[in-house]
């Protein structure tokens, strides 16, 4: 995979898995709270129940081909910003 074409149709289920498992946590941190929870949580008001955790921990574990794909992409701008600079006129002062 390159920095600049598509991804794969293999590589979408791995792209997907990140902001698929935040929008879980997030949905599990909002619906988190309600009536029942008052009355049989333990009371600490801590917001992040376990699932919201899982969650989390689980878009971190899957956030690696996102971190890879960004990678690529600085090194391809890094790459025609150097080309550029080679081909451009240097001016004196």
């Amino acid at each position: 995979m390159n920095g600049t074409s598509a991804p794969e149709p293999t590589e979408w289920l791995s792209l997907a898995a990140a902001p698929i498992f935040a929008a879980m946590a997030l949905a599990s941190a909002a619906a988190a709270g309600g009536p029942m929870d008052a009355l049989c949580g333990p009371g600490s008001g801590w917001p992040l129940d376990g699932m919201v955790v899982m969650y989390l921990l689980m878009c971190a574990f899957h956030v690696a081909p996102w971190l890879k794909r960004l990678g690529d992409r600085r090194a391809i701008d890094d790459r025609s910003v150097e080309e550029e600079s080679e081909c451009s006129p240097r001016q004196t002062l």
